[in-house]
């Protein structure tokens, strides 16, 4: 491998540390609470790479197809000559002998109007295909019409980034970047092996359980409440999944636990966490404060910490994280998918909306709405479907699912994250009409579902 010195060398333009014997000293003043911070601090600390003139390193900020060449060539190129006008719009810039040296070696392509768009961002499946090609990663053939899949499953399986939580058309960010670079480094040095087998592991697997389901926690200096039930086939050695179900805004957590019947439907094989809204004894409980903005709700906290609490003490399959919410609860599991889609693995939600549009991966999901509900307009379901259509890259084509609610899935989805949707209208309870309620086989349909993928 070529010295760590020139494995990232050109990442930061306009502020470029040339690499010598005398490592970058310091932190970025911006990254202490970024989760790639380890391996930005690892480049910082070999040497290989400088910040801006403000002292941050602009880990949330996205990488061109520029910056990307300069990228992946120094981490595999010596001689990278001085090549030029090779593009119309790749004349003699500081970044031409990076392209003209990446496109003589079909590192990457330009476009069928014979550019290159050396400013234009570039997408997680692009950059995935440029890195892992220029380490001369063997990923396979696509076997679907997704050519970026074989990419999504190397990552996925030898434990860099879920394929769960990408979306191929999300422009990869500096952070991203650094940290995919930084674990392909240390492959090739031998520090850590890619064996292809998924480690779903986490930290609390092989460690004895606490003596009691936790019920509480403190979030952002509240004491928090929520009922936790242990899946009667709980082993501390087996990766088990985790599921959060959220209330609506008059049923407290205890009275959602009774009728949402997970409990029952998981066959003891998954974590069930019922958190309880604020204020905690009701009538009008919420998952948010009054002017939250909808891509940093209050409760997103919340789920955070539980979900850190209990793979720190339980082994949880971190790709095995489920939501589900009714009513202000399907509201707030909608809206969490949407800002958490890089975590959370699939929802089902009945009679709700979303207020937020721009995802972090896509998400499998059951959604249930009676198209008479008078509590939840079923616009807003609506808008919520087909903000998950967009979300996970689906087309409108559907067929029939099941055989209760109406349900329909839509086909042509990204791989492992299918949408169903279920205009239920037999919403009969103790003999009145009441279109907002659970259905009796929500519980059982949406479990099957999380089963299934």
């Amino acid at each position: 491998m070529r010295n760590v010195c020139r494995a990232i060398m050109y990442f930061t333009v306009g502020v470029v540390m040339m690499c010598s014997s005398v490592s970058a000293t310091g932190t970025p003043k911006d990254i202490a609470t970024n989760q790639y911070r380890e391996s930005i601090q690892y480049l910082y600390d070999n040497g290989v790479v400088g910040g801006y003139a403000d002292g941050t390193f602009g880990p949330d900020r996205e990488i061109n197809r520029a910056e990307i060449m300069k990228i992946i060539l120094g981490a595999s190129v010596d001689n990278i000559g001085s090549g030029k006008n090779c593009f119309p719009d790749v004349r003699d810039e500081w970044f031409a002998k990076y392209v003209c040296y990446a496109i003589s070696y079909g590192i990457v392509k330009g476009y069928a109007d014979g550019t290159f768009r050396p400013s234009q961002n570039v997408s997680f499946a692009e950059a995935l295909k440029m890195v892992l090609g220029s380490f001369d990663k063997n990923v396979g053939q696509a076997g679907s019409d997704a050519w970026y899949q074989p990419y999504f499953d190397f990552v996925h399986n030898n434990n860099i980034f879920s394929k769960y939580g990408l979306l191929p058309n999300k422009n990869i960010t500096r952070g991203e970047m650094a940290y995919l670079v930084h674990q392909l480094m240390l492959e090739n040095v031998g520090s850590i092996q890619f064996d292809g087998i998924r480690d779903v592991a986490s930290a609390g697997c092989g460690k004895q359980p606490p003596s009691s389901a936790p019920t509480s926690s403190v979030v952002n200096g509240l004491t928090r409440h929520y009922i936790t039930d242990i899946g009667n086939n709980y082993n501390n050695n087996t990766p088990i999944k985790i599921i959060f179900a959220f209330h609506g805004r008059t049923n407290s957590n205890t009275e959602v636990q009774e009728y949402y019947d997970l409990d029952e439907e998981s066959n003891g094989n998954a974590i069930i966490i019922y958190p309880a809204g604020l204020p905690e004894e009701g009538p009008n409980r919420s998952w948010s404060n009054p002017g939250d903005k909808s891509y940093q709700l209050r409760d997103f906290a919340l789920f955070d910490q539980l979900l850190k609490e209990f793979e720190d003490k339980y082994c949880i399959d971190k790709d095995q994280v489920f939501v589900v919410g009714h009513s202000l609860g399907a509201w707030f599991t909608n809206t969490l998918s949407c800002a958490r889609g890089n975590v959370i693995r699939a929802i089902g939600s009945v009679g709700g909306g979303t207020t937020i549009n721009t995802c972090n991966g896509p998400v499998a999901a059951i959604t249930m709405q009676n198209p008479e509900d008078n509590l939840s307009p079923y616009s807003a379901a609506v808008t919520a479907r087909d903000q998950m259509l967009k979300q996970n890259g689906c087309s409108a084509k559907t067929e029939p699912y099941g055989s209760v609610g109406n349900c329909v899935k839509y086909t042509e989805c990204q791989q492992d994250a299918p949408v169903i949707r279920c205009p239920y209208t037999d919403s009969y309870f103790h003999g009145g009409y009441y279109p907002h309620m659970w259905p009796d086989y929500a519980g059982e349909t949406i479990m099957d579902f999380f089963g299934g993928l």
